[in-house]
């Protein structure tokens, strides 16, 4: 028996060992399976991580795809580039505005308006193809200007009014603010004047009616922010400037003179009428307004420096197509009126551009003014809203508060809609007052300019992304240029 118990003593013994033994077995087992779970549940974020910066990566490269456009190019010239690349400007590719749609507001559409259209054809019909060089000359004036503004956005954070209060004082910040206001306004009128008297010949209602329905309709739009959805829809219309390309090379066009005056500029020939039309078209291709918005687009896009070399390439593509698209319009108006000398003072003579289209030439010249000024009257309303709002140092700004929230801002954008359609009712001739309205804009623009460049040149500003050699040199150019197209305008007027 005592045999027994010791064999049964030994043999719980060893059961318990074996038992111990099994036990941390099977807790190494359970530790080796829980860090094998934790590594899988790491590889699994891991991958999920790579899943998430992946898509976003494509999310960014599909939303770049469409970058590079058009202030849609200012007018026709700018409606088909926004919708063949423009950049981000948020702006005014039409991947953008389908797929990433910013705030509802594309800078790249506001270019895109009646009077872009209007005065490029009125360089035709005036200059023939004598101011063609304009065209190649605008390209690097409108990108180093647009960069500019685009670079003071991403480095600053701020808005330009705002940097120039800080800097050179309020006085300042509020005589930029009334040149802003006084051209938007102008502009917003010309614009709905023009869109009233194309849509008066389309179906015999008086201009007047048309007038107050626009105004009507604007205000609607931006008090209820449904402009974010009806510019994409809308943007859809910007191909027919195509048309003025297909109409060039329908026309008796002499390209051998067109050519020449493209590359070799004949200032003998600059008199005061040639002065206001390069005025007219600096004014609508470097506009006052689209140096605000873009570094105001740049800030709510919330984007950093590291995004700066590719905003300069969209910048630089779109902006090419955008005039790529003006060289043809201009053309096509030269050719229109036998080789200039025409002051085209009716919407059925700025449709003559696109005349070898046959009957279909005014219908689309209607759709481009129409859709084109749908989209950019809101854009140029906001921009003007935005700048005075920055001016009064109001934190509660933006398309995307609600009016309640954002009152002063509202109310500003409402007064230029409003104030825009009494200057339509003026009577005076809708197609004479986009011009004019862009000569205004190329007379005020240097005095915009040359705060750009104080701005974009202060190292204290802008760090080691202040301005490089290039910039400095169109930047400066662009000022020159219009300054002296002001004096030729201004001596032959006192003469």
């Amino acid at each position: 028996m005592k045999e027994m118990g010791k064999h049964a003593q030994t043999i719980g013994e060893s059961s318990i060992g074996i038992g111990k033994e099994i036990g941390k077995g099977i807790y190494k087992i359970g530790k080796v399976g829980v860090k094998t779970t934790a590594e899988v549940g790491k590889g699994a974020y891991k991958i999920s991580e790579i899943g998430v910066d992946t898509s976003i990566a494509v999310g960014k490269q599909v939303f770049r795809a469409g970058k590079a456009g058009v202030n849609t190019g200012i007018a026709a010239t700018k409606g088909l580039s926004s919708v063949i690349f423009y950049p981000v400007k948020k702006r005014r590719s039409i991947l953008d505005f389908f797929w990433k749609s910013k705030r509802g507001i594309i800078t790249g559409a506001a270019d895109n308006d009646p009077a872009g259209i209007v005065t490029y054809t009125q360089t035709g019909a005036i200059a023939g193809y004598h101011l063609l060089w304009l065209v190649p000359l605008a390209l690097p004036l409108l990108v180093a200007v647009e960069e500019m503004a685009t670079r003071i956005g991403l480095i600053t954070k701020k808005g330009i009014n705002q940097i120039i209060i800080e800097n050179f004082g309020l006085f300042w910040a509020w005589f930029t603010t009334i040149i802003i206001v006084i051209c938007n306004t102008l502009t917003i009128g010309a614009d709905i004047a023009a869109m009233a008297d194309v849509s008066n010949i389309l179906t015999g209602i008086p201009s007047v009616v048309f007038a107050l329905l626009f105004g009507a309709l604007f205000l609607f739009v931006l008090y209820k922010k449904g402009y974010a959805v009806i510019s994409r829809w809308l943007f859809i219309l910007t191909p027919v400037f195509l048309a003025y390309i297909v109409s060039a090379f329908l026309f008796n066009v002499p390209w051998g003179q067109a050519l020449r005056d493209t590359f070799i500029p004949r200032l003998s020939i600059i008199n005061m009428d040639f002065a206001m039309v390069a005025l007219g078209f600096l004014g609508t291709t470097i506009t006052p307004f689209l140096v605000f918005w873009e570094t105001t687009q740049e800030i709510e896009e919330r984007k950093d420096v590291k995004h700066l070399g590719r905003e300069r390439v969209g910048v630089t593509m779109g902006m090419f197509f955008t005039q790529f698209v003006t060289f043809f319009i201009v053309i096509a108006a030269a050719a229109a009126f036998s080789g200039g000398g025409h002051l085209i003072t009716t919407a059925r003579d700025a449709a003559v551009a696109l005349k070898p289209l046959g009957v279909a030439s005014f219908l689309l010249f209607s759709v481009g003014i129409l859709g084109s000024g749908l989209i950019a009257i809101p854009v140029l309303a906001a921009s003007t809203g935005y700048t005075f709002a920055e001016t009064m140092q109001w934190k509660n700004k933006g398309l995307n508060k609600s009016f309640s929230k954002a009152k002063g801002f509202y109310i500003v954008i409402f007064l230029s809609i409003i104030i825009g359609v009494i200057i339509s009712l003026s009577g005076f001739n809708a197609m004479l007052m986009l011009l004019y309205s862009q000569v205004l804009n190329g007379v005020l623009m240097p005095i915009l300019l040359v705060f750009l460049l104080l701005i974009t040149n202060n190292k204290k500003i802008m760090g080691i992304n202040k301005n490089k050699f290039w910039s400095n040199f169109f930047g400066i150019l662009a000022v020159v240029i219009n300054v002296m197209f002001i004096a030729i305008m201004v001596w032959g007027w006192i003469k």
